[in-house]
């Protein structure tokens, strides 16, 4: 129906953290789906604690979602890309993660993956590429039994890795192993992950190139902080506003259109915003009386302004025309990174699980 299926629900997965991924029912279609008691049997089952396994593939590469849902009908909260309006979709299935198992090699498909398959509403048959009369979404179970999904750490997501290239993945290697270890690094969001290898990546193809631009690396940086400090402004001002409720009515403005601090929850805020709440004598009070680590505190009054008031002059130059140099790039990076110094990213993700 698309060329490009995978690539968009990745795009909502990695912006929303769940996708659904919608069975079409085909036209040639013209009776009931032979097993579709027992296909209910294992939907009504499955969970975020049971989750199922879905292969999907079109037989030169294939894909395995880890299904944590599966509906009849499309709710608000389910997203799905929006190809599917014109289609007649007979099942979600709501998934928060996707692996890619082999690419564009149909050979190895056929001949590794499928053939681990047994049909099991079909003889129990070993499954068939060719000349099979089966009816999708079809139930399967494997020889040698694989969970797709086994991982030590919790936060990981599989598909971060989908599409990347091996220079990438080296990359993102060296991050998590050298830089934030893998507790810091796979608390950021796909994007902040994404942003920040690309940053790396380009950062270190051109530091030995006195004329290139460095602009868009202070911008994958910068986008990086943004995402970043609102999750940790969000959580603190949410937990604030539980402690005190009294600060849910505090204003301020962004672009001309008001706010009040609960709409923070919602609504990301921009640099001057936080440093501007910051100063507000009834959020410094409550933060003082909230919290009662001492670093934590001189990190959110001290630290965090600091850095944006950095980041701010040096980003604002490269948006406003000037080009961005190697050693302006280098000071952002140097600080989110934590080299030579205590990394700000690390310490936001800390301070904001405490």
């Amino acid at each position: 129906y698309q060329k490009d299926v995978i690539e968009q629900h990745l795009q909502i997965l990695k912006d929303k953290g769940i996708v659904a991924f919608g069975k079409v029912k085909s036209k040639l279609r013209d009776y009931e789906h032979p097993n579709e008691e027992a296909l209910e049997t294992i939907y009504n089952d499955v969970s975020k604690d049971n989750p199922m396994q879905l292969f999907l593939t079109d037989y030169n590469s294939i894909y395995v979602a880890n299904v944590i849902s599966v509906k009849q009908t499309k709710t608000k909260i389910i997203k799905a890309p929006k190809y599917y309006d014109d289609l007649d979709v007979e099942m979600w299935y709501v998934f928060d993660d996707l692996r890619l198992i082999i690419k564009d090699d149909f050979n190895k498909v056929r001949d590794t993956v499928l053939s681990n398959f047994i049909a099991t509403n079909f003889n129990n048959r070993t499954y068939a590429v060719y000349g099979n009369k089966y009816v999708y979404p079809m139930q399967i179970t494997m020889k040698e039994e694989i969970n797709y999904f086994q991982k030590d750490n919790e936060d990981f997501k599989y598909y971060n890795n989908i599409f990347k290239t091996d220079l990438e993945l080296q990359i993102k290697d060296i991050l998590v192993d050298f830089v934030f270890g893998s507790e810091i690094f796979y608390k950021f969001t796909s994007n902040t992950q994404d942003a920040l290898i690309s940053a790396e990546l380009e950062y270190k193809q051109n530091k030995h190139n006195p004329l290139y631009d460095f602009s868009s690396v202070v911008v994958k940086y910068s986008k990086v902080v943004e995402t970043e400090l609102y999750r940790f402004f969000r959580n603190l001002f949410i937990s604030l506003i539980q402690y005190n409720n009294f600060l849910s009515n505090i204003s301020y403005t962004i672009q001309g259109i008001n706010y009040t601090l609960q709409d923070i929850k919602e609504t990301k805020a921009n640099y001057g915003t936080y440093k501007f709440l910051l100063k507000n004598s009834r959020i410094k009070a409550t933060i003082n009386e909230y919290i009662k680590d001492t670093s934590a505190k001189y990190f959110i009054f001290s630290i965090i302004p600091k850095f944006i008031t950095t980041i701010q002059n040096i980003r604002n130059e490269s948006v406003h025309g000037s080009s961005a140099k190697l050693n302006e790039a280098t000071i952002i990076r140097e600080k989110i990174l934590g080299i030579k110094q205590s990394s700000f990213l690390s310490d936001l993700i800390i301070y904001k699980t405490q």
